[in-house]
């Protein structure tokens, strides 16, 4: 969608119809991969480092940077922001649940290697008095 002229003043019909046709036009975030929204991200933040110059065109004042621009691109990166500590939360949410899971196979694995001793130690003994049987009645 084209730009209005920065010069003939600004129509805000025009620059609303433009932010709808743009969020139309792009991904939602949570559909984005994590690689995705990284490279948006520094796509942002070299194009804000850069001027005030948008990909394809001039800015929409000519002052230090586009307020508009800024605006839109803060928003973008509040969105992937939110979407990444949503995304931290729960892993570690995934993080606490292996590390009980963990802890209760530990535990199972000290049981059973216990166990696995008492056995070993029944065993002998039985072997020992069956041998000691066998050998007594001949």
């Amino acid at each position: 969608m084209p730009l209005p002229d920065p010069v003939g003043g600004l129509d805000w019909s025009h620059l609303v119809d433009a932010a709808r046709a743009f969020e139309d036009q792009s991904p939602s975030p949570s559909s984005l991969s994590e690689a995705e929204q990284a490279r948006q991200a520094l796509e942002m933040s070299s194009e804000l480092s850069h001027g005030p110059h948008t990909r394809g065109g001039p800015a929409l004042d000519t002052g230090v940077g586009s307020p508009t621009l800024l605006t839109g691109k803060v928003n973008q990166l509040e969105v992937i922001l939110r979407q990444l500590q949503s995304d931290l939360r729960k892993e570690q949410q995934d993080k606490a649940m292996l590390q009980e899971q963990v802890q209760h196979l530990r535990q199972d694995n000290m049981r059973l290697h216990e166990e696995s001793q008492t056995a070993a130690a029944q065993l002998r003994r039985f072997t020992e008095w069956f041998l000691n049987s066998m050998d007594k009645n001949p």
